[in-house]
């Protein structure tokens, strides 16, 4: 069930991300134009886009979210669709750590328990819908950082420890 709606999921924003490509590709190359992107222009949104698209938001008193919205855009002066938000595979996120072999339902629901935590703790600004995103990993990045961990933007047995998200 999990995997045929992953794939649904797959299938119904791969229309829109292959034109937002062409979207975000213009907006590395405006960035990087202005000095807020140093990383190659390739279309792809990643963590080098995000913390570019930051920048920019923050010198432009923009709302900060580290991706493209329709305000962001206009700003920039780029016409074009907004892109799909951009995810992060489950499994990359809780790769070494205790729940890599929980099942889908519990990982969305430490994901979630994380988005809140982290949304108290003013690191994360994202939706808390249990989805891992590039938002998110930025936030456990930067949590990590603040509390002296290793920066791996994954719920490592040390952070989830620190996030009070261990198993019982």
């Amino acid at each position: 069930m999990f995997q045929r709606l992953a794939l649904a999921l797959v299938v119904a924003l791969l229309p829109a991300t292959l034109r937002a490509d062409e979207t975000v590709l213009a907006t590395q190359k405006k960035l990087a134009g202005l000095g807020f992107y140093k990383g190659e222009a390739d279309g792809q949104t990643g963590s080098q886009t995000s913390a570019a698209i930051r920048r920019y938001q923050i010198a432009e008193r923009l709302k900060v979210t580290g991706e493209l919205n329709r305000q962001t855009l206009d700003q920039l002066g780029i016409k074009g669709s907004t892109p799909a938000p951009a995810y992060v595979a489950i499994a990359d996120i809780f790769k070494g750590g205790p729940y890599i072999s929980s099942g889908p339902e519990k990982q969305v629901a430490v994901i979630l328990q994380a988005q809140k935590k982290l949304k108290l703790l003013k690191y994360y600004n994202g939706t808390e819908d249990g989805v891992p995103n590039p938002g998110l990993v930025s936030a456990l990045k930067a949590w990590q950082k603040s509390a002296g961990f290793r920066q791996t933007g994954r719920f490592d047995e040390a952070s989830l420890k620190g996030l009070d998200l261990m198993p019982k």
